[in-house]
């Protein structure tokens, strides 16, 4: 029998105890740096349904206007997202409903769609609720709806118009918001736009796509590319579409500057400190109870 050498270490008290120091040490220097990367983002928000909600009862139309009020200086590049409380994209059934293949450009059938049930409880245009076409000519509610689905029927369409800093007038940077692979290898138009009741490259339409994991999330709409001020006002008017009044929710509009970690986030910092101090604990625990062994 042939024998081969192995290394088999053997832990000892001592080693176990650095290591768990070493890993506790490293731990809670990385979610200190994260969380100073986090305090250092400026971060405003404003939850405008309930605003957009109110003027609209006073005004009789769908237009509202918010103001967010900026105490800090913004850096460019500063995110604009939108922020959905209470939905929940990451049900399974609702996750299921789209077609890939369709979203990538092919044309089917109605039976054939049906016969898939990929889009299915949402396959026609009376399903979607769509009677126009993004071109604006009328579809036909027993034809078959492209795209299809209850994410992309769930679409979310409030928008931001007229944004001013100040009383200056100004236009966000909407572009290269999705990601570069949905945007190239996954999303295409299909032959016949007549039939199509939203521009499938739109990249709001992309963004939104991509289900949140959490009922809880924000999406990115866009970008300003210069500085805002201390002590600035943004306004920015709000045509509110969305309900979110059916399950509770709540939609709000944040403006963040990022840096290398991201947005503002402090979560993982507080974890990385959190298991950094455990890890030490049992450190301190193991040399505790060797010697009163």
């Amino acid at each position: 029998q042939q024998k081969l050498p192995g290394w088999r270490p053997v832990p000892t008290i001592t080693s176990t105890t650095i290591i768990f120091f070493c890993f506790g040490a490293v731990f809670i220097v990385l979610g200190v740096i994260i969380l100073v990367f986090s305090n250092q983002i400026e971060e405003v928000s404003f939850r405008y349904d309930e605003e957009c909600r109110m003027q609209k009862e006073k005004n009789n139309n769908n237009n509202c206007i918010i103001t967010l009020n900026i105490k800090n200086t913004m850096k460019p590049k500063i995110m604009i997202y939108y922020q959905l409380n209470g939905f929940y994209q990451n049900h399974r059934r609702y996750v299921k409903s789209k077609s890939d293949e369709q979203l990538h450009g092919k044309e089917f059938t109605l039976e054939e769609m049906k016969n898939s049930q990929d889009c299915d409880p949402a396959i026609t245009n009376d399903d979607m609720g769509q009677t126009k076409s993004f071109l604006g000519n009328d579809l036909k509610g027993g034809d078959l709806a492209v795209p299809c689905g209850l994410i992309a029927k769930s679409f979310f369409n409030d928008k931001f118009t007229n944004w001013k800093i100040d009383g200056k007038q100004f236009t966000p940077n909407e572009n290269d918001i999705a990601w570069k692979a949905d945007k190239e290898l996954k999303y295409k138009n299909t032959n016949n736009l007549e039939k199509q009741w939203i521009n499938m490259t739109d990249e709001h339409f992309i963004v939104w796509m991509r289900p949140a994991g959490l009922p809880n999330f924000r999406k990115l709409w866009g970008r300003i590319e210069q500085q805002i001020e201390e002590n600035s006002n943004v306004e920015v008017t709000i045509e509110d579409n969305f309900n979110v009044t059916s399950f509770n929710g709540q939609k709000y509009l944040i403006l963040s500057t990022v840096n290398a970690f991201g947005g503002k986030n402090s979560f993982l910092g507080i974890s990385y400190i959190v298991l950094g101090g455990i890890s030490i604990i049992l450190a301190v625990v193991f040399i505790i109870g060797y010697n009163i062994h």
